[in-house]
């Protein structure tokens, strides 16, 4: 965005919860006035929200990771970038609202737990020091939202350093990330670290020797289901003043501007919605088609929540991949999702 003065208003709704005497989580709501170019990062926003609530809680050490707006951040990004990328109304909340100790502060030891018991068999100390440096890679994973058990992104990486080194236990290593409840079958890697490396091509890598290694197939539950689907259809009709919302899926957000420009065209009404830019299960539908409809449903579900009537998905495939799932993911979240599905094609 592009400041208009020296200075701007940052409003913040902020996540508080203390284990200790909380019930539930709550927010509250912080304004600061910033100057463009204070140098100001985003333990200084921290420290501030502190100074005007006692009870606000985060990590003082190299363990200060969170998410603002649902990317995971550190105490040290600058607080103009962040604004660069995220306009002045910002979401504070801990990377993983379920392990909440204390607002920011999270029960970390599942971090050092899962290295312990599926690699730490076999490695090395370097191997070690690489899987610390991982610590943000680790709670970004979008797949603890749906399965607490899973092992986690950056212990696939490990296996992926390992492997790629020739250790002489690869099936053993192998074997350890396969497991068919929280292994690399539950892994749809997506980058959500703001400003941070992405591991996409890792990953493939790392399936392709695991897949090949097993020799890995599609399980006939998708297979079985095509037979039973009912096909959905889908009434559009005009969209003037209509609540559309733009999906995104692995697309750059730079395509959204053309996509209301296009759909400002038609008279529609745009509607933005969290999970825009989330997949929605496509990498994994042939090897854990469970888990991806249970993803497309809860972006259709956010979508249609937030007063959407038509999802319309810059790419085709995508398009197509909602409209083969819709049903399965209604029958998976048992609700229905009554929400219209376009290609927008831009």
């Amino acid at each position: 965005m592009q400041f208009k003065s020296k200075g701007y208003r940052l409003n913040i709704r902020v996540f508080f919860f203390n284990a200790k005497t909380d019930y539930l989580p709550y927010y509250k709501n912080f304004s600061f006035r910033i100057d463009k170019g204070s140098g100001l990062n985003l333990r200084d926003i921290l420290k501030m929200i502190k100074a005007e609530n006692e009870n606000f809680a985060f990590p003082k050490n190299r363990e200060l990771i969170f998410r603002v707006n649902d990317l995971v951040v550190n105490g040290k990004e600058s607080v103009d970038d962040v604004v660069d990328k995220f306009g002045l109304e910002w979401r504070i909340e801990p990377v993983l609202k379920y392990r909440s100790l204390n607002c920011l502060i999270i029960d970390n030891r599942d971090f050092l737990h899962q290295f312990r018991r599926v690699l730490g068999h076999f490695s090395k100390k370097d191997d070690l020091m690489f899987y610390l440096k991982l610590y943000n890679v680790h709670y970004a994973s979008e797949t603890f939202l749906y399965n607490h058990e899973y092992i986690g992104d950056a212990i696939l990486l490990l296996a992926h350093k390992m492997l790629k080194e020739n250790n002489p236990r690869s099936r053993e290593i192998i074997e350890a990330i396969s497991n068919e409840f929280n292994g690399i079958d539950w892994c749809e890697y997506q980058n959500n670290i703001f400003d941070g490396r992405d591991y996409s091509r890792e990953i493939g890598e790392l399936k392709e020797i695991v897949y090949s290694y097993k020799k890995k197939v599609k399980k006939g539950l998708f297979n079985i289901s095509n037979l039973l689907k009912k096909e959905r259809e889908y009434n559009i009709g005009s969209l003037e003043n209509r609540n559309i919302g733009v999906y995104l899926g692995n697309n750059s957000r730079d395509l959204l501007d053309r996509a209301k420009s296009k759909l400002k065209q038609k008279r529609a009404r745009f509607v933005e919605f969290a999970m825009e830019n989330r997949l929605a299960g496509q990498t994994i539908l042939d090897i854990n088609p469970d888990f991806a409809y249970k993803k497309a449903g809860r972006v259709m579900l956010e979508a249609f929540d937030n007063g959407i009537e038509v999802l319309a998905c810059v790419n085709r495939e995508d398009y197509n991949y909602f409209k083969e799932v819709h049903y399965f993911a209604e029958k998976r979240l048992g609700r229905e999702i009554n929400l219209d599905l376009m290609p927008l094609d831009i």
